[in-house]
């Protein structure tokens, strides 16, 4: 049973409202102390279904364009832009059954089975690339059929969705996630706003998607994609790795100047270099059909609030976010040094440590890269992780295969770097928006998982929840498990997948459009039971703790909604 309303199925208590009242009063969002307070008591919060649930109980499947469909698409009489023809052509997705754990033994050929006394070890929320778009930008560059997603409108409804069943599934667990992170590209096109809308969904708040001035394309709160909704935040700690579209246009088409800067907060299409002038295009904000214009002699609202940030205005407002932790990875000299890569320890007390790499391109590219200087400082950081007898997570944008070819650091030196010290388990990444896992090692020995995981801003529009559980009998099982957003029949973030599913047909640019061959690909890579042998000096370090939670939440609690 769907909920078809807007107002979620679980009552807001009193309590919560007052906090989130507050919050994004506090927030201000570019609105007077008087403008919030009428956002705050007007602004709907979007449904959820009635039930819970993972892709362990059901999946959205993409739809195989029919012959005749896909004749049209590829003669040109049926267009990405045409989203409004998507359903009467039959592109978009359905629900099916769900995918089963599939058990991965590459790193402990030897495991004997499940230990009597389990130990979960963290429980984390993964996320990457949201990449929330200001549609109204006159930055964009919605004229180039790759960059253009016909529900990037309605990208802040559908990560604040992602959030929002995050914490449902938080919530109905014995405890909450240790924590989030997100692997880059929390933006489209670098944007203040656009940060701040991320911001506020992870913290709670009113998220108020507009710029320019205020268009109520279908008139009514909560019905269109400019409308201000209610986000109840994800009430863990957070952290977030830089990518490409957090530091270049558009992620990919050069870094971000004062040409660039001062376009994106006019009133006119940006023309200024020949990407633009063949490829410019933003969408119009008054317009119930996010109405794509091409033409650079149509005027938009400027808007200050589209200010491009540079690096070190990045790292200054994620330091200044608000929410858990302080500063959220980043400290006062990270952000003098323009240091975009950090450590931490984010289960208290706990010996894991989570290394988050910056490997944006300084040159321009979408690529990955890294410098000596990141490199040696990473290199230290393991050698401390090895001393103290640690567990280590490594995050980063990019894999290490989609490292550029003149980093001054190549990814093969970084993965062998990272195979070279046992306690490294995972490497996690986003940038390829599809689900993927990779196993690294060295001459057959050794080694760790790298996974990816696939994009909220395209289909699937998946999340990963990840639960590490000591076995106590030196193995170390990782459990996997793959969620989409919640979101009600009815809601805009279930319009954006069904959108993101067709423009899947049409191919990206990491994607040919052959749906059957993604598709297979991606059930191969979206729920894994990933079991890994532990070093003797961990498995003794972690056997000093006897506070760990007993409780593995993805056998009672993510298997049984």
């Amino acid at each position: 049973m769907i909920d078809d309303g807007i107002v979620s199925c679980e009552a807001i208590n009193m309590g919560r409202l007052l906090y989130i009242v507050l919050a994004s009063m506090s927030l201000q969002l570019g609105c007077s102390s008087s403008d919030s307070d009428s956002l705050s008591s007007s602004a709907p919060e979007y449904g959820l279904t009635e039930k819970p649930y993972t892709s362990l109980q059901q999946v959205w499947v993409p739809n195989e364009p029919s012959p005749e469909v896909r004749a049209m698409m590829d003669d040109g009489t049926f267009t990405v832009y045409q989203h409004p023809q998507y359903a009467g052509n039959g592109l978009g997705a359905r629900l099916e059954g769900g995918l089963p754990w599939i058990e991965h033994l590459e790193l402990a050929p030897h495991f004997g089975g499940q230990g009597t006394q389990r130990s979960s070890l963290a429980y984390i929320l993964v996320i990457a690339d949201p990449q929330i778009i200001d549609e109204e930008s006159p930055i964009r560059m919605d004229g180039y059929a790759n960059v253009y997603r016909p529900g990037g409108q309605l990208t802040p409804q559908v990560f604040e969705a992602h959030i929002r069943t995050a914490r449902r599934i938080s919530d109905r667990s014995s405890r909450p996630f240790d924590f989030a992170i997100i692997a880059g590209d929390l933006t489209d096109t670098s944007q203040k706003n656009e940060l701040d809308w991320m911001i506020t969904a992870l913290n709670g708040g009113v998220i108020d998607p507009d710029s320019g001035v205020d268009d109520d394309p279908i008139p009514g709160p909560g019905n269109d994609y400019n409308d201000p909704f209610l986000a109840i935040g994800i009430e863990s700690p957070w952290y977030v790795a830089l990518g490409n579209h957090d530091v270049l246009h558009v992620g990919g088409f050069g870094l971000i100047d004062s040409t660039l800067r001062d376009a994106a907060q006019g009133d006119h299409l940006f023309t200024g270099s020949n990407f633009s002038k063949i490829w410019g295009g933003y969408v119009a904000g008054d317009t119930a059909d996010h109405k794509v214009i091409f033409d650079a002699s149509v005027m938009t609202p400027a808007d200050p609030d589209r200010l491009p940030l540079n690096e070190t205005e990045l790292l200054q407002t994620l330091y200044d976010a608000g929410g858990a932790p302080a500063g959220h990875g980043f400290s006062l000299e990270d952000i003098a040094a323009q240091k975009g890569y950090y450590s931490v320890y984010p289960v208290a007390g706990k010996p894991i440590k989570m290394i988050v790499l910056d490997s944006t391109d300084s040159a321009g590219t979408a690529l990955g890269s890294m410098g000596q200087m990141q490199f040696s400082w990473l290199h230290e950081e393991l050698v401390s992780a090895a001393d103290q007898h640690e567990l280590v997570i490594v995050v980063s944008h990019h894999r290490l295969q989609d490292f550029d070819d003149k980093s001054k650091v190549s990814g093969e030196m970084v993965k062998d770097l990272l195979v070279s010290s046992d306690n490294v388990i995972l490497h996690l990444t986003g940038h390829g928006h599809r689900d993927r896992k990779s196993l690294q090692t060295a001459n057959g020995e050794g080694g760790f998982w790298e996974l990816m995981t696939t994009s909220t801003i395209d289909f699937p529009m998946q999340s990963r929840v990840l639960e590490l559980v000591d076995e106590n009998n030196g193995y170390l099982s990782i459990y996997v498990t793959n969620v989409g957003h919640n979101s009600a029949a009815t809601t805009l973030a279930s319009k954006a997948r069904q959108l993101a599913a067709g423009k899947l047909a049409f191919g990206t640019t990491f994607f040919d459009g052959d749906t059957v061959a993604f598709w297979e690909d991606e059930v191969q890579a979206q729920n894994l039971l990933l079991r890994v042998a532990l070093p003797d000096d961990i498995s003794s370090n972690l056997a000093t703790i006897s506070d760990w939670p007993d409780t593995i939440e993805s056998i009672h609690t993510l298997s049984h909604f």
